[in-house]
């Protein structure tokens, strides 16, 4: 076996399998099938949602989570910034009830900046609650230290990750792969 072929091997090996891929995105709808009906009153399993972190940079190997931001209307924003407490708690635990909904046998958690949503194939989600600036970021709560409101802007991460990985021949996602795996 060449070095070359010995390579692309392993950069195969670390790769999400097209079955677990499958299972994210079918997951990956019902989920935002679930938010869309609660905050929309749609039934679309694509609108409001985004992959974000390594699944969306496409520096994912099979041992990752896979993060994904759900849009909510602006007046969420509003109801749970005017708590006197930690609104964003409070958010976090709305979202994980009505998660709670479609994945009624699965764990949920909601800590920090995230709903978590943990399967018993190892798949687990990470659920960002969050409201979209007029400038493409997102608004997303942080529970810690008494709640505060933090921003992200993750499809400008994402769009710079691409066109830097166009201007190495595709190495540079293969590099991030590889520097997750041997973590």
């Amino acid at each position: 076996m060449s070095v070359s072929e010995w390579f692309q091997g392993f950069c195969g090996n670390i790769r999400i399998s097209n079955a677990n891929v499958i299972n994210i995105q079918s997951r990956y709808k019902q989920i935002t099938k679930r938010i869309n009906l609660d905050y929309w009153n749609s039934d679309s399993d694509i609108l409001h949602s985004l992959y974000v972190g390594s699944y969306g940079r496409g520096t994912d190997i099979h041992t990752s989570d896979v993060d994904i931001i759900v849009q909510l209307p602006y007046s969420t924003y509003q109801k749970f910034n005017g708590y006197i407490g930690n609104g964003q708690s409070a958010l976090l635990q709305e979202v994980k009830n009505i998660i709670q909904k479609t994945y009624s046998s699965s764990h949920l958690k909601g800590d920090g900046q995230i709903v978590g949503l943990e399967f018993t194939d190892g798949i687990c989600f990470e659920i960002v609650p969050a409201f979209i600036n007029d400038d493409g970021s997102y608004t997303y709560a942080d529970t810690h230290n008494g709640g505060s409101w933090k921003t992200t802007n993750p499809k400008k991460e994402i769009t710079a990750m691409n066109e830097m990985n166009k201007s190495t021949n595709k190495n540079l996602k293969r590099l991030c792969r590889m520097l997750r795996a041997w973590k």
